[in-house]
């Protein structure tokens, strides 16, 4: 099972600025609840999701180093946690387009850059990879419109 932190405070205070983690995460209503608390269990509901997809991805073990674009992910999913009922457009699309990525690493796991089960980083030639500008299934298309 995956464990440690896949995220930070900090990693989301880079991303989306302290003053709208500030907002997020004050609870005016409730002193109990402290900002620092909202945002470590936003951050820990966010790696629970994000370690369910890396768990069927056949990722068992910690990352040495978290790849970067995991992080992005993770933490578009833990602003979506924060913003609670009140979530924007941009908000819903990014955690979306997390959602949506993490099920491509279940489905294509050397998309992080390691290989699943032992977490050895993947072997890379000095190649250069080609994605095409369109779907596949375009190609077929072409020429009947």
């Amino acid at each position: 099972m995956i464990s440690g932190s896949l995220i930070t405070q900090a990693d989301l205070e880079k991303r989306f600025g302290k003053h709208e983690l500030a907002k997020l995460t004050t609870r005016p209503h409730d002193k109990d609840i402290t900002p620092a608390d909202v945002l470590q269990k936003a951050i820990e509901d966010a790696e629970s999701e994000a370690n369910g997809y890396l768990r069927a991805a056949g990722f068992v073990e910690p990352f040495a180093v978290v790849p970067a674009t995991l992080k992005v992910k993770v933490c578009d999913i833990a602003r979506w946690y924060l913003y609670e009922n009140g979530v924007n457009t941009i908000v819903e699309t990014r955690y979306k387009n997390a959602i949506g990525w993490l099920k491509d690493v279940m489905k294509n796991p050397s998309m992080l850059g390691f290989d699943a089960e032992g977490v050895e980083e993947a072997k890379v030639s000095g190649g250069i990879a080609v994605i095409p500008n369109e779907p596949e299934e375009w190609r077929d298309v072409k020429g009947l419109f």
